[in-house]
């Protein structure tokens, strides 16, 4: 039996997708070769995304890199307004960054580093999606979606400034679902596991662990041994699986999908 194949597709407008690291830039890529416009973001890595937009660009997509610092308001509407003012409307918005993770038990970890985590990935978040509700809604609707972790449904031991900061990200995308869902606004997460990064194999992982020296080299091994251990697919996922799944919250397909955690994380939450 024959069938037409599943396609998604997308309302008219762009995609701002906040962040190109692994994640954000695998997301940006899925997005423009569906067809969507895509203004993607850096803060430090500017050759990095000028490369992937370049990229996009010379295969036909439609793409643009901008700086923005989330812990600048300011800022943050000012790259909305750009985006607007460059593709006509913004109909998703995609949270996909944060700052880098020391491994530090509650006991290690300083408060002036947590706050500065809370600062730097919660509060970054929120001022990106307060300022794109107005924008989305002016639009007729639209999608937000943030990248948060498996670390608030199984608790991995010294990953606390990964999690803590994340937890309140599910919050506000809850409080963002149950709000603005009679303006045609939906909004969702997607809690990583160990994607991609350093090592795609629990073999390389380990060769790379055991070769690190210094003080997050104990830490690291014996979190990503408890990792392990947790993933029922016995391998770490990658960024395009993510994106997949980011690509799909954004699409006309889950129209009806707001409110929800979906984890990417190979049945370690199990």
């Amino acid at each position: 039996m024959s069938g037409t194949p599943l396609t998604l597709t997308f309302p008219p407008g762009a995609a701002l997708v906040a962040g190109c690291g692994n994640i954000g830039s695998a997301v940006a890529r899925c997005l423009a070769r569906a067809g969507v416009p895509v203004m993607v973001t850096y803060f430090e890595n500017e050759p990095r995304a000028a490369t992937l937009a370049a990229e996009l660009s010379a295969q036909g997509a439609v793409a643009e890199a901008r700086r923005c610092d989330f812990a600048d308001s300011a800022a943050v509407r000012e790259l909305l307004g750009a985006a607007a003012a460059r593709f006509g409307r913004v109909q998703a918005v995609i949270y996909c960054s944060g700052p880098p993770i020391p491994f530090l038990t509650v006991r290690q970890m300083p408060p002036e580093l947590l706050a500065r985590h809370l600062e730097c990935d919660t509060l970054g978040c929120f001022r990106l999606f307060h300022h794109a509700l107005p924008l989305l809604a002016a639009g007729g609707g639209g999608s937000l979606t943030a990248c948060v972790t498996m670390a608030n449904q199984r608790t991995l031991e010294t990953d606390g400034l990964s999690a803590m900061p994340k937890a309140a990200v599910e919050s506000l995308v809850r409080q963002v679902a149950a709000e603005e869902a009679a303006h045609g606004i939906r909004a969702n997460a997607v809690a990583l596991g160990w994607v991609g990064g350093f090592a795609d194999s629990f073999a390389a992982a380990r060769s790379y662990t055991a070769a690190m020296s210094g003080p997050q080299a104990a830490p690291t091994r014996a979190l990503m041994e408890h990792l392990m251990a947790l993933i029922r697919m016995g391998r770490p996922g990658t960024p395009a699986e993510v994106a997949h799944i980011v690509a799909f919250l954004a699409s006309q397909q889950a129209s009806y999908v707001t409110g929800c955690l979906v984890p990417a994380a190979g049945g370690a939450t199990l």
